[in-house]
């Protein structure tokens, strides 16, 4: 019986690792940013939808749709409201109407979403009117900057046991 070659995916497993990290750590920053440190458009809502289904059809009314007047995007506003859901801290975007006049703060894309519908932008952050808060997002992306980076961590962590096992190279 022969022993089994350790397999040599040390380097490019340990460099997924740091990825991970990096990802989690872009997360954590974005979710910690204040609101006047994100990118923002102001206009009057000229659409706005809670199913927008020829675009998402699997929405079950936890999203709403708005695009402002000469903005090339559809804001999706995620406000979960299951149990379960990253729901955003504080919303009262149903008392918006039509003609209304807000100030949307956005950050840009993930990395993971940079190929998805160019049309819709997912990150809205907060929303204002009159100088009014109507959305302030929640804790989803903090706590998923924590899940990646923790994740990236404990697999840096086993793949350096594993090394010191010589199981991989």
């Amino acid at each position: 019986m022969t022993k089994k070659e350790p397999k040599k995916i040390f380097h490019k497993s340990l460099i997924a690792c740091v990825v991970i990290i990096g990802f989690g750590i872009y997360l954590s920053i974005r979710g910690s940013k204040e609101k006047n440190e994100f990118e923002n458009v102001t206009g009057k809502i000229d659409y706005f939808d809670k199913t927008f289904q020829e675009i998402n059809y699997r929405n079950k009314g936890n999203h709403r749709f708005i695009h402002l007047s000469d903005s090339p995007l559809v804001f999706d506003i995620f406000i979960g409201k299951e149990t379960g859901d990253f729901s955003p801290q504080f919303e009262q975007l149903d008392n918006l109407k039509m003609g209304d006049e807000v100030t949307i703060y956005h950050a840009d894309k993930t990395p993971l979403q940079r190929n998805r519908d160019l049309r819709l932008n997912k990150t809205v952050q907060f929303i204002d009117k009159n100088g009014e808060a109507y959305f302030i997002r929640g804790n989803k992306d903090k706590y998923g900057g924590y899940f990646f980076g923790g994740i990236g961590i404990l697999l840096a962590i086993a793949l350096l046991i594993l090394k010191k096992l010589k199981k991989i190279i």
